[in-house]
């Protein structure tokens, strides 16, 4: 039972990582995007800003259920 623990708590720190990768990554086309007035930049970054949200939440939440 440890060991599926275990798994689940790896399984949502990777997502919490990938998810606050894809966070700033978001959060700097969205800022290029307002630098250059780029407003297709700047909306692909808010969805991917809003999206590595999301993922880093679910990843929280999966890592937290396996306590």
């Amino acid at each position: 039972m440890a060991d599926k623990k275990s798994k689940l708590k790896r399984k949502g720190a990777k997502h919490e990582l990938k998810g606050a990768g894809k966070e700033l990554k978001g959060k700097l086309e969205k800022t290029a995007g307002k630098v250059t007035g780029d407003r297709s930049q700047q909306a692909k970054g808010t969805v991917k800003e809003a999206a590595g949200k999301v993922q880093r939440k679910a990843g929280e939440a999966v890592r937290k259920s396996a306590d």
